[in-house]
């Protein structure tokens, strides 16, 4: 193969049918019609001698050599990318770019409102989206670049590919109505499990870090309600004696919206990192940097310790 005949675009477009397999949807993220589609794969085939991509019921499948090339002509737009032609035309107050943010609905009523209140400030044209996604198809979203980053406990994305840094770490507190009838300042084991709970369904993340504490110290709640989100727990909490265990940030958002107020879990339970990720791929992109700074300084201003300060016996 002579590199003379070798087109940046073309690999292009081969990163794009390897991931999309298919060649209308690679089409559509390139900006090319499917007979221009069409015709880029005819190209790569006579260059690589490959047939490359072969149709099936399961859409454009690549062959072995079409694997082979797959991650280094993934490294080598990287690199073009990151390195050799970096954007640097990003101006926060002048931008009118759609960010996309993936994150629970905890992140939602924590990180959006300071959110709004900065992109108000710096940058009033660029409008935010959080989609709600699986694990599977946030780590596509993020290599991709459908999402520009990722707020939250999210093990999987742990890995080599996606970059991570640890922004604080969620502990848990439990919230009351404001009245409740037995419960003071302070509550007692026997108490936590003699209350009617409303419980968060535990999805793998990081209310399923609380229940596998509680299971380990053998802690059993008489789970009344479980809800798939944590919106509706504040109102069903204020409206009766029931209680409910939630992250402290969720907790101390509640307690402002709400006639709850917050108390102290009868024990230590360890909390979990929260995390904000972002692809290897976008690491040098101005946009990218400066979207992560942001998060990364409203972190900074938050109070993240306990406002309650008292340690449990």
């Amino acid at each position: 193969m002579d590199l003379k005949n070798v087109d940046l675009n073309l690999l292009k477009v081969f990163d794009a049918l390897r991931r999309k397999q298919s060649v209308t949807l690679a089409g559509d993220l390139m900006g090319l019609s499917q007979p221009a589609m069409s015709f880029a794969l005819s190209k790569l085939r006579a260059l690589f001698n490959d047939p490359l991509f072969v149709r099936t019921s399961k859409g454009m499948q690549p062959t072995t050599r079409a694997l082979q090339i797959a991650e280094p002509v993934q490294r080598i737009l990287e690199l073009v990318s990151n390195e050799v032609l970096p954007s640097s035309d990003f101006v926060p107050a002048q931008s009118e770019r759609k960010m996309v943010l993936c994150m629970s609905d905890i992140g939602e009523m924590v990180f959006l409102p300071r959110l709004m209140a900065v992109l108000n400030e710096r940058a009033p044209g660029i409008c935010i989206r959080t989609p709600a996604l699986s694990a599977e198809g946030l780590e596509e979203g993020l290599g991709t670049g459908d999402v520009d980053a990722a707020i939250g406990y999210f093990p999987r994305l742990l890995n080599s590919s996606i970059r991570n840094r640890a922004l604080y770490n969620h502990s848990f507190v439990c919230i009351v109505r404001q009245d409740h009838p037995t419960i003071g300042e302070r509550m007692s084991a026997e108490q936590y499990q003699a209350a009617e709970h409303v419980a968060v369904q535990a999805d793998g993340r990081g209310m399923g870090v609380l229940e596998r504490e509680l299971m380990m110290r053998d802690i059993k709640r008489r789970v009344r309600f479980t809800l798939s989100r944590f919106m509706g727990v504040p109102f069903l909490v204020a409206e009766s004696d029931m209680i409910a265990t939630v992250p402290l940030a969720v907790g101390r958002r509640f307690a402002e919206i709400a006639r709850v107020r917050m108390v102290p879990l009868p024990w230590n339970i360890p909390g979990y990192d929260i995390h904000l990720h972002w692809h290897t791929r976008f690491h040098h992109d101005a946009a990218n940097c400066w979207l992560r700074s942001t998060l990364i300084e409203l972190v900074g201003d938050m109070p993240v310790r306990d406002p309650l300060d008292r340690s449990v016996e």
